[in-house]
C-alpha cells in the first residue's frame, strides 16, 4: 500500500484559496473554517488532534444540513505557526451570507496584571528547542488575543465572524507590552456591541454583522485537555452542535448559539470539577462567551 501523500502547507493554502474563489456567485454561501491545533507538544498533542477531527467532523456535517460550501485549512504539526495563521486569514475574502470561523486548540494565558483583559492570549510558537522558546520576550512575539483575532476575521469584510479558543486562561507573572495594550485599546473601540441574545431573524439579516468570541475557560483558569476524548469544552461544544443538527430543519443555516454555548459551559463545569488540575485540586473551568451585533 502506497504511503499517504502529505501536501506542504504552501499546496494546501493554494487549495484554499481556490476553494474560496469557487462560484462567487453568492447563491451558495460558504462556511470558511480554519483549525489551528498544537499537535506538537506532547503534553496536549492527542487532545487537540481529537478537537481537530471532531471540529471538522461536526462543521462538514453543518454544511451538508444547512446546504453550504465547506472551505477549510488546518495548521498544525510542523505548519503550527503564527506566520501561517495569518496568511490563511488573509486569504479570506467573504462574500454575501458567508461564515468565517477561527477554530484554535492549545496553549494560552494571560498577564497577571492585566485584569481588565478578559479572553487569552493564545501560544503560536512552532515547535522549537532553542534555550529562548521559553523565554517571555519570545513567547510576546508569537502571541496573539483572542479578540485581536476576531478583529482580523472582522477586517476582512464578511457579516458573520466566530472565533473560538479552546485554551488556558491562566495567569503568567509578566506585564503586556505596550505595544499589545495599543492593539488590544484600539480593538476594544472597534469591536460592535454586545448583544443581549441572538435569534434567528438578527443572524440572517443581511443588515446586521454577527461576531460571536469564546473562550472554554475565564481568567485564572486552567483549561483541561483529555488525551481520550479531546478538550473538554470541544468535547461537549460539538455534541451540543451534533444534537442540535438532528432536530433543526433540513437547509435552515439558524443555529440556536445562546442556547449551545450556555449547555456547553454548563457541562465542561460539571466535568472539570472531576479532574486534578494538580496537587489534589479539582478543575474549575468555565467558558465565557460574548455575541456581538452590529446594524450596518
Amino acid at each position: 500500500m502506497c504511503a499517504r501523500t502529505v501536501l506542504s502547507f504552501t499546496r494546501r493554502l493554494a487549495r484554499f484559496r481556490e476553494a474560496l474563489q469557487k462560484d462567487r456567485s453568492g447563491l451558495t454561501p460558504k462556511l470558511i473554517l480554519i483549525v489551528m491545533a498544537n499537535t506538537h507538544d506532547p503534553e496536549i498533542a492527542k487532545g487537540c488532534a481529537k478537537d481537530v477531527k471532531a471540529v471538522h467532523t461536526v462543521f462538514k456535517n453543518i454544511c451538508r444540513h444547512t446546504d453550504f460550501d465547506f472551505c477549510e485549512i488546518e495548521i498544525s504539526g510542523k505548519d503550527y505557526n503564527r506566520e501561517n495563521l495569518l496568511e490563511a486569514i488573509d486569504s479570506i475574502e467573504p462574500f454575501n451570507n458567508d461564515v468565517t470561523l477561527f477554530y484554535y486548540s492549545g496553549h494560552g494565558f494571560s498577564y497577571e496584571k492585566d485584569t481588565s483583559r478578559k479572553y487569552p492570549q493564545i501560544d503560536l510558537r512552532a515547535h522549537n528547542n532553542k534555550m529562548n522558546y521559553n523565554h517571555i520576550d519570545f513567547i510576546n512575539e508569537h502571541t496573539e488575543n483572542l479578540a485581536v483575532m476576531l478583529q482580523r476575521m472582522r477586517l476582512r469584510g464578511g457579516r458573520i465572524n466566530i472565533v473560538i479558543g479552546d485554551c488556558c486562561n491562566s495567569n503568567v507573572p509578566y506585564k503586556r507590552t505596550n505595544e499589545s495594550h495599543v492593539e488590544m485599546d484600539i480593538v476594544e473601540d472597534l469591536l460592535p456591541p454586545v448583544g443581549t441574545a441572538m435569534t434567528k431573524k438578527l443572524f440572517t439579516d443581511e443588515n446586521h454583522t454577527i461576531s460571536i468570541l469564546v473562550a472554554s475557560s475565564q481568567r485564572g483558569q486552567f483549561a483541561i485537555s483529555d488525551s481520550k476524548i479531546g478538550s473538554i469544552f470541544t468535547y461537549y461544544f460539538t455534541r451540543a452542535l451534533t444534537a442540535v443538527l438532528s432536530h433543526e430543519p433540513q437547509e435552515g443555516q439558524y443555529l440556536p448559539w445562546n442556547q449551545l454555548l450556555e449547555k456547553t459551559t454548563a457541562q465542561t463545569f460539571r466535568l472539570s470539577k472531576t479532574y486534578d488540575i494538580g496537587g489534589g485540586k479539582p478543575g474549575h473551568q468555565q467558558a465565557i462567551f460574548e455575541i456581538l451585533i452590529e446594524k450596518e
